[in-house]
Protein backbone atom coordinates (compact mmCIF):
# COMPACT_ATOMS: atom_id res chain seq x y z
CA UNK A 1 0.00 0.00 0.00
CA UNK A 2 0.89 3.82 -0.72
CA UNK A 3 3.21 4.63 2.24
CA UNK A 4 1.59 8.35 2.42
CA UNK A 5 -2.03 6.00 3.81
CA UNK A 6 -2.46 6.02 6.98
CA UNK A 7 -2.66 2.60 8.15
CA UNK A 8 -6.36 3.30 9.35
CA UNK A 9 -7.67 4.84 5.97
CA UNK A 10 -10.14 2.65 4.40
CA UNK A 11 -11.21 2.62 0.83
CA UNK A 12 -14.56 1.83 -0.31
CA UNK A 13 -16.16 0.61 -3.93
CA UNK A 14 -19.72 0.20 -4.34
CA UNK A 15 -20.96 -3.12 -5.27
CA UNK A 16 -22.65 -1.94 -8.52
CA UNK A 17 -18.85 -1.55 -9.74
CA UNK A 18 -18.55 -5.12 -9.59
CA UNK A 19 -21.43 -6.08 -10.56
CA UNK A 20 -19.40 -6.74 -14.20
CA UNK A 21 -16.62 -8.92 -12.54
CA UNK A 22 -19.32 -11.10 -10.75
CA UNK A 23 -21.70 -11.20 -13.72
CA UNK A 24 -18.18 -12.55 -15.83
CA UNK A 25 -17.18 -14.71 -13.16
CA UNK A 26 -20.17 -16.20 -13.15
CA UNK A 27 -20.57 -17.14 -16.82
CA UNK A 28 -16.96 -18.04 -17.35
CA UNK A 29 -16.27 -20.15 -14.59
CA UNK A 30 -18.92 -21.09 -12.86
CA UNK A 31 -18.96 -19.38 -9.48
CA UNK A 32 -21.02 -18.00 -7.16
CA UNK A 33 -20.54 -14.94 -5.35
CA UNK A 34 -20.70 -17.58 -1.64
CA UNK A 35 -17.99 -19.40 -3.32
CA UNK A 36 -16.17 -16.81 -3.14
CA UNK A 37 -17.43 -15.67 0.76
CA UNK A 38 -19.50 -12.86 -0.88
CA UNK A 39 -22.95 -12.58 0.92
CA UNK A 40 -25.51 -12.48 -2.45
CA UNK A 41 -27.32 -9.30 -0.71
CA UNK A 42 -24.13 -7.13 -1.16
CA UNK A 43 -23.80 -7.83 -4.81
CA UNK A 44 -27.77 -7.14 -4.89
CA UNK A 45 -27.80 -3.64 -3.58
CA UNK A 46 -26.03 -1.71 -6.07
CA UNK A 47 -25.47 1.06 -3.46
CA UNK A 48 -23.69 -1.18 -0.87
CA UNK A 49 -20.40 0.03 0.21
CA UNK A 50 -17.76 -2.79 0.12
CA UNK A 51 -14.15 -2.17 1.83
CA UNK A 52 -11.70 -2.40 -0.72
CA UNK A 53 -9.72 -4.79 1.21
CA UNK A 54 -12.39 -7.50 1.50
CA UNK A 55 -12.14 -7.03 -2.89
CA UNK A 56 -8.59 -7.45 -2.96
CA UNK A 57 -9.56 -11.31 -0.97
CA UNK A 58 -11.98 -11.62 -3.12
CA UNK A 59 -9.92 -10.82 -6.35
CA UNK A 60 -7.27 -13.48 -4.84
CA UNK A 61 -9.30 -15.87 -4.67
CA UNK A 62 -10.82 -15.31 -8.36
CA UNK A 63 -7.30 -16.42 -9.72
CA UNK A 64 -6.99 -19.35 -7.37
CA UNK A 65 -10.10 -21.10 -8.47
CA UNK A 66 -10.19 -20.40 -11.87
CA UNK A 67 -6.68 -21.36 -11.77
CA UNK A 68 -6.22 -17.85 -14.51
CA UNK A 69 -3.69 -15.24 -13.59
CA UNK A 70 -5.52 -13.20 -16.43
CA UNK A 71 -9.04 -14.05 -15.82
CA UNK A 72 -9.82 -10.63 -16.24
CA UNK A 73 -9.36 -11.09 -20.07
CA UNK A 74 -11.15 -14.13 -20.23
CA UNK A 75 -14.21 -12.15 -19.07
CA UNK A 76 -13.46 -9.30 -20.73
CA UNK A 77 -16.79 -8.84 -22.65
CA UNK A 78 -18.81 -8.58 -19.56
CA UNK A 79 -16.36 -5.98 -17.63
CA UNK A 80 -18.95 -2.96 -19.57
CA UNK A 81 -20.03 0.38 -18.52
CA UNK A 82 -23.37 -0.83 -19.69
CA UNK A 83 -23.05 -3.64 -16.97
CA UNK A 84 -23.90 -1.48 -14.23
CA UNK A 85 -27.76 -0.05 -14.65
CA UNK A 86 -28.85 3.24 -14.87
CA UNK A 87 -25.16 4.38 -13.69
CA UNK A 88 -23.55 2.80 -16.82
CA UNK A 89 -26.59 4.16 -18.92
CA UNK A 90 -26.00 7.96 -17.50
CA UNK A 91 -21.91 6.98 -18.16
CA UNK A 92 -22.23 6.19 -21.46
CA UNK A 93 -26.09 7.76 -23.00
CA UNK A 94 -23.42 10.79 -24.60
CA UNK A 95 -23.01 12.11 -28.15
CA UNK A 96 -19.34 12.06 -28.02
CA UNK A 97 -16.87 10.29 -26.41
CA UNK A 98 -15.36 13.18 -24.58
CA UNK A 99 -18.59 13.48 -22.91
CA UNK A 100 -18.06 9.91 -21.60
CA UNK A 101 -14.48 10.50 -20.79
CA UNK A 102 -15.81 13.05 -18.82
CA UNK A 103 -18.80 11.59 -17.10
CA UNK A 104 -16.55 8.65 -16.12
CA UNK A 105 -13.79 10.59 -14.65
CA UNK A 106 -16.28 12.49 -12.12
CA UNK A 107 -19.09 10.46 -11.87
CA UNK A 108 -16.70 7.52 -10.50
CA UNK A 109 -15.84 9.38 -7.14
CA UNK A 110 -18.93 8.39 -6.22
CA UNK A 111 -18.47 4.69 -6.54
CA UNK A 112 -15.17 4.21 -5.70
CA UNK A 113 -12.96 6.10 -3.08
CA UNK A 114 -9.11 6.59 -2.76
CA UNK A 115 -8.97 6.43 -6.24
CA UNK A 116 -8.26 9.04 -9.19
CA UNK A 117 -9.97 8.22 -13.02
CA UNK A 118 -8.29 11.37 -14.82
CA UNK A 119 -6.76 11.96 -18.49
CA UNK A 120 -3.29 13.41 -19.02
CA UNK A 121 -2.35 15.01 -22.26
CA UNK A 122 1.45 14.04 -23.44
CA UNK A 123 1.64 15.60 -27.21
CA UNK A 124 -1.28 14.41 -29.91
CA UNK A 125 -1.86 11.49 -27.17
CA UNK A 126 -4.48 10.95 -24.02
CA UNK A 127 -3.62 8.88 -21.29
CA UNK A 128 -7.01 7.92 -19.21
CA UNK A 129 -5.75 7.09 -16.20
CA UNK A 130 -6.64 5.45 -13.17
CA UNK A 131 -4.66 5.57 -10.01
CA UNK A 132 -5.48 3.38 -6.96
CA UNK A 133 -3.23 3.57 -3.42
CA UNK A 134 -5.14 0.95 -1.67
CA UNK A 135 -4.34 -2.07 -3.87
CA UNK A 136 -1.54 -4.13 -3.25
CA UNK A 137 -0.29 -7.85 -4.06
CA UNK A 138 -1.85 -10.16 -6.69
CA UNK A 139 -5.34 -8.18 -6.38
CA UNK A 140 -3.18 -5.20 -7.80
CA UNK A 141 -2.91 -6.66 -11.16
CA UNK A 142 -6.31 -8.21 -11.35
CA UNK A 143 -7.48 -4.29 -10.30
CA UNK A 144 -5.55 -2.65 -13.10
CA UNK A 145 -6.66 -4.97 -15.32
CA UNK A 146 -10.10 -4.79 -14.63
CA UNK A 147 -10.14 -0.93 -14.90
CA UNK A 148 -7.84 -0.73 -18.23
CA UNK A 149 -10.67 -3.59 -20.02
CA UNK A 150 -13.63 -1.39 -18.71
CA UNK A 151 -11.95 2.30 -20.02
CA UNK A 152 -11.09 -0.09 -23.19
CA UNK A 153 -14.37 -1.70 -23.86
CA UNK A 154 -15.66 2.47 -23.29
CA UNK A 155 -13.47 3.09 -26.28
CA UNK A 156 -14.69 0.19 -28.24
CA UNK A 157 -18.59 1.68 -27.76
CA UNK A 158 -17.80 4.61 -29.27
CA UNK A 159 -15.11 3.78 -32.10
CA UNK A 160 -16.37 0.23 -32.97
CA UNK A 161 -15.81 -2.95 -31.88
CA UNK A 162 -12.24 -3.26 -33.73
CA UNK A 163 -10.27 -0.27 -32.34
CA UNK A 164 -6.89 -0.85 -29.95
CA UNK A 165 -5.56 1.87 -27.93
CA UNK A 166 -2.13 3.08 -28.81
CA UNK A 167 -0.29 1.92 -25.52
CA UNK A 168 -1.69 0.02 -22.17
CA UNK A 169 0.23 0.31 -18.55
CA UNK A 170 -0.74 -2.57 -16.06
CA UNK A 171 0.37 -2.11 -12.57
CA UNK A 172 1.12 -6.10 -12.15
CA UNK A 173 3.50 -8.52 -13.24
CA UNK A 174 3.23 -9.91 -16.67
CA UNK A 175 0.39 -13.07 -16.92
CA UNK A 176 -1.55 -14.73 -19.77
CA UNK A 177 1.03 -15.55 -22.10
CA UNK A 178 -0.24 -13.36 -24.74
CA UNK A 179 -3.67 -13.45 -24.41
CA UNK A 180 -3.81 -9.34 -22.38
CA UNK A 181 -1.52 -8.48 -25.59
CA UNK A 182 -3.97 -9.83 -28.09
CA UNK A 183 -6.81 -8.39 -26.22
CA UNK A 184 -5.67 -4.76 -26.41
CA UNK A 185 -3.58 -5.18 -29.43
CA UNK A 186 -0.83 -2.89 -28.52
CA UNK A 187 2.06 -3.26 -26.57
CA UNK A 188 1.71 -3.35 -22.90
CA UNK A 189 3.92 -2.17 -20.31
CA UNK A 190 4.01 -4.21 -16.58
CA UNK A 191 4.34 -3.68 -13.34
CA UNK A 192 3.43 0.32 -13.93
CA UNK A 193 2.89 2.34 -10.92
CA UNK A 194 -0.87 4.04 -12.43
CA UNK A 195 -3.30 2.18 -14.77
CA UNK A 196 -2.87 4.23 -18.51
CA UNK A 197 -4.71 3.26 -21.62
CA UNK A 198 -3.09 5.32 -24.59
CA UNK A 199 -6.04 7.05 -27.75
CA UNK A 200 -5.18 9.58 -30.01
CA UNK A 201 -6.55 13.08 -28.62
CA UNK A 202 -8.50 13.09 -31.69
CA UNK A 203 -10.95 10.33 -30.75
CA UNK A 204 -12.19 12.10 -28.08
CA UNK A 205 -14.46 14.32 -30.68
CA UNK A 206 -15.47 10.94 -32.29
CA UNK A 207 -19.24 10.41 -31.86
CA UNK A 208 -20.98 7.25 -30.42
CA UNK A 209 -21.70 4.75 -33.13
CA UNK A 210 -24.88 3.73 -30.68
CA UNK A 211 -28.27 5.80 -31.49
CA UNK A 212 -27.82 8.37 -28.88
CA UNK A 213 -31.16 9.44 -27.26
CA UNK A 214 -31.94 13.03 -25.44
CA UNK A 215 -35.22 11.61 -23.90
CA UNK A 216 -33.63 8.98 -21.65
CA UNK A 217 -33.24 10.82 -18.15
CA UNK A 218 -31.55 8.89 -15.04
CA UNK A 219 -34.58 8.63 -12.89
CA UNK A 220 -33.42 8.36 -9.54
CA UNK A 221 -35.26 9.03 -5.92
CA UNK A 222 -34.21 11.07 -3.35
CA UNK A 223 -33.13 7.95 -1.21
CA UNK A 224 -31.31 6.56 -3.75
CA UNK A 225 -29.04 10.12 -4.69
CA UNK A 226 -28.47 10.32 -1.06
CA UNK A 227 -26.83 6.95 -1.12
CA UNK A 228 -24.88 7.63 -4.42
CA UNK A 229 -22.97 11.05 -3.10
CA UNK A 230 -22.25 9.45 0.44
CA UNK A 231 -19.35 8.58 -0.33
CA UNK A 232 -16.89 7.96 2.67
CA UNK A 233 -12.86 9.26 1.50
CA UNK A 234 -10.49 6.91 3.31
CA UNK A 235 -9.61 10.06 6.31
CA UNK A 236 -12.68 10.64 7.23
CA UNK A 237 -13.07 8.36 10.50
CA UNK A 238 -16.39 9.19 11.39
CA UNK A 239 -18.26 8.20 8.22
CA UNK A 240 -15.23 5.39 7.72
CA UNK A 241 -16.63 3.99 11.39
CA UNK A 242 -20.07 4.35 10.29
CA UNK A 243 -19.88 2.11 7.20
CA UNK A 244 -17.69 -0.23 8.61
CA UNK A 245 -20.76 -1.05 11.01
CA UNK A 246 -23.34 -0.56 8.07
CA UNK A 247 -21.36 -3.47 6.16
CA UNK A 248 -20.84 -5.88 8.60
CA UNK A 249 -24.86 -5.98 8.97
CA UNK A 250 -24.06 -8.01 5.62
CA UNK A 251 -22.47 -10.69 7.80
CA UNK A 252 -24.51 -10.86 10.99
CA UNK A 253 -24.75 -8.67 14.49
CA UNK A 254 -21.73 -6.18 13.84
CA UNK A 255 -18.52 -6.81 16.13
CA UNK A 256 -15.65 -5.51 17.28
CA UNK A 257 -13.76 -8.29 15.23
CA UNK A 258 -15.29 -8.12 12.26
CA UNK A 259 -14.34 -4.37 11.83
CA UNK A 260 -10.55 -4.48 13.89
CA UNK A 261 -10.04 -7.60 10.75
CA UNK A 262 -10.41 -4.82 7.99
CA UNK A 263 -8.36 -2.40 9.47
CA UNK A 264 -5.67 -5.19 10.11
CA UNK A 265 -5.24 -4.11 14.55
CA UNK A 266 -5.98 -6.05 17.10
CA UNK A 267 -9.77 -5.03 18.63
CA UNK A 268 -7.90 -3.54 21.82
CA UNK A 269 -6.43 -0.78 19.63
CA UNK A 270 -9.95 -0.29 17.21
CA UNK A 271 -11.02 0.22 21.23
CA UNK A 272 -8.51 3.09 21.59
CA UNK A 273 -9.17 4.10 17.93
CA UNK A 274 -13.28 5.24 19.24
CA UNK A 275 -12.09 6.09 22.71
CA UNK A 276 -9.73 9.03 20.89
CA UNK A 277 -13.17 10.09 19.46
CA UNK A 278 -15.12 10.09 23.03
CA UNK A 279 -17.25 6.85 20.80
CA UNK A 280 -17.82 2.97 22.19
CA UNK A 281 -18.24 0.05 19.74
CA UNK A 282 -21.96 -0.08 21.23
CA UNK A 283 -22.69 3.23 21.04
CA UNK A 284 -21.98 3.84 17.33
CA UNK A 285 -23.72 0.36 16.43
CA UNK A 286 -26.55 1.03 17.93
CA UNK A 287 -27.07 4.48 15.97
CA UNK A 288 -25.69 2.81 12.60
CA UNK A 289 -28.39 0.52 13.15
CA UNK A 290 -31.02 2.38 13.67
CA UNK A 291 -30.13 4.37 10.94
CA UNK A 292 -30.36 1.75 8.71
CA UNK A 293 -33.45 0.51 10.38
CA UNK A 294 -35.35 3.91 9.23
CA UNK A 295 -34.19 3.31 5.92
CA UNK A 296 -35.48 0.26 5.66
CA UNK A 297 -38.51 1.29 6.80
CA UNK A 298 -38.45 3.57 4.22
CA UNK A 299 -38.88 0.75 1.60
CA UNK A 300 -41.37 -0.47 3.57
CA UNK A 301 -40.13 -3.85 4.89
CA UNK A 302 -41.52 -4.88 8.28
CA UNK A 303 -40.28 -5.12 11.58
CA UNK A 304 -39.11 -8.91 11.26
CA UNK A 305 -37.33 -8.41 7.94
CA UNK A 306 -35.66 -5.48 9.24
CA UNK A 307 -34.73 -7.27 12.69
CA UNK A 308 -33.05 -10.38 10.35
CA UNK A 309 -31.36 -7.60 7.93
CA UNK A 310 -29.56 -6.17 10.75
CA UNK A 311 -28.62 -9.53 12.20
CA UNK A 312 -30.97 -9.20 16.02
CA UNK A 313 -31.59 -12.42 17.44
CA UNK A 314 -35.24 -11.83 17.08
CA UNK A 315 -37.85 -8.69 16.38
CA UNK A 316 -38.03 -8.17 20.15
CA UNK A 317 -34.24 -7.43 20.50
CA UNK A 318 -34.61 -4.91 17.55
CA UNK A 319 -37.51 -2.96 19.25
CA UNK A 320 -35.93 -2.88 22.69
CA UNK A 321 -32.83 -1.40 20.85
CA UNK A 322 -34.60 0.98 18.53
CA UNK A 323 -36.56 2.04 21.62
CA UNK A 324 -33.57 3.25 23.51
CA UNK A 325 -32.04 4.93 20.54
CA UNK A 326 -35.05 7.06 19.37
CA UNK A 327 -37.78 6.89 22.54
CA UNK A 328 -40.18 5.23 20.53
CA UNK A 329 -40.84 1.82 19.14
CA UNK A 330 -40.37 0.80 15.63
CA UNK A 331 -44.11 0.67 14.81
CA UNK A 332 -44.46 4.18 16.50
CA UNK A 333 -41.52 5.53 14.74
CA UNK A 334 -42.97 3.88 10.92
CA UNK A 335 -46.52 5.60 11.73
CA UNK A 336 -45.21 9.00 12.00
CA UNK A 337 -43.49 8.52 8.93
CA UNK A 338 -46.56 7.55 7.74
CA UNK A 339 -48.33 10.67 8.97
CA UNK A 340 -45.43 13.14 7.30
CA UNK A 341 -45.77 11.47 3.83
CA UNK A 342 -49.78 12.10 3.85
Amino acid sequence: MNQTSSALDISFIRSVFLQPVSAGIIARYGLAPEELGIPARILAEPMTLVPFIDVQRWLELIEIKSGDPAYMIEIAPYLKFDNMGYFGDWFLSSPDLALAFRRINYGTSCLQSGTSFHGEQSGRLIKWCYDNHFSEGRSRLHDSLRIAVMFTNTLKHFMGDDYQPKHVELSGPPCGDGRVEAYFGCDVTWNAAVTKVWLDIAMLEHGSAHPFSTSRPMLVSNLQLDEFLNMPQPHDTAKVMYEMVSYACHYGYPSLDFIAKRYRISRQQLQRRFNVFGWSFTNVTNYVLCNLAIKYMLKDMSNAEIARELGYKNVQSFSKAFQRQRGVTPTQYRDRLLERSQ
